[in-house]
């Protein structure tokens, strides 16, 4: 498109007060915006504040970034995504976070089947399904001794499938069929599912343009499930993965971020 393009790990980017640059290695950074894939490897809490007030001060000095920082943090945080959608109107699972051990295990004894995942994850890794109180009790104590809250979800019966919605500024680019390895209930593509493209309704497009609407996302991969009652949000991914849908629909999805980039920039 035109455009010279430079590869950066926020790790290695560092902020000056004294002149208010940003640093890659020894030289100063020249750019006009950027894609954030990724915040990098984060083993504690310092080092993300730290990389989100880079990217903020990046922002503050005329670079934009897609998707912005503070979208991309809120997004990021799975309950406060999800808290802030339903109080939009936006139809999303049953889920709780919690430290209370109690309260945990009480919520597998009223929902049934739950799922715990990582309140900041991604691929369906380090989820689990659990459908036993006691076995609930074993692993929740495990993971608050490690000081892990709890992010709990009722499982929601999608019947071996959901739904991946890819959104790029106001238009939704790609979507498909997410479908589960048979015998299993993760279909993320990372865990063995596999995609078929489907053409989406207006009620879906809808949906997952007012889900990144609402969290102020200019891209993002919305995982969507199907039940008796219609459609439910259960994310919006801020740094998703396209491999999969790009195979199986044939859309340029990397193309679209670019491009999107490029039109804020015109403005």
């Amino acid at each position: 498109m035109g455009a010279e393009a430079k590869y950066l790990r926020v790790s290695r980017m560092w902020g000056s007060l004294s002149d208010g640059a940003i640093y890659y290695g020894s030289k100063p950074l020249s750019l006009d915006g950027g894609i954030v894939r990724s915040l990098g490897f984060i083993v504690n809490v310092e080092q993300l504040e730290r990389r989100a007030t880079l990217l903020r001060q990046a922002e503050w000095s005329g670079i934009t970034l897609i998707n912005p920082t503070d979208p991309l943090l809120k997004a990021r945080d799975k309950y406060l995504s999800l808290l802030i959608l339903e109080r939009r109107g936006v139809r999303v699972p049953r889920t709780m976070v919690t430290e209370d051990l109690g309260a945990a295990v009480r919520a597998v004894e009223e929902w049934g089947r739950v799922v715990v995942k990582p309140i900041i994850g991604s691929m369906g890794r380090g989820s689990m399904m659990i459908t036993d109180p006691d076995e609930a009790f074993t692993i929740f104590r495990t993971l608050l001794s490690l000081g892990q809250p709890l992010y709990i979800q009722e499982y929601v019966e999608k019947h071996g499938r959901d739904i991946r919605v890819f959104v790029v500024g106001d238009r939704v680019v790609a979507a498909a069929y997410r479908y589960a390895v048979p015998g299993a209930w993760k279909t993320n593509v990372a865990q063995g599912g596999r995609m078929e493209p489907l053409k989406p309704s207006e009620e879906l497009e809808n949906l997952a343009l007012k889900t990144t609407e609402i969290l102020g996302l200019e891209y993002a991969g919305v995982d969507v499930a199907e039940d008796r009652e219609g459609y439910m949000v259960f994310e919006a991914n801020a740094s998703p993965l396209w491999r999969g849908l790009q195979e199986a629909t044939g859309v340029d999805v990397a193309a679209h971020i670019v491009a999107r980039l490029a039109e804020l920039l015109r403005r």
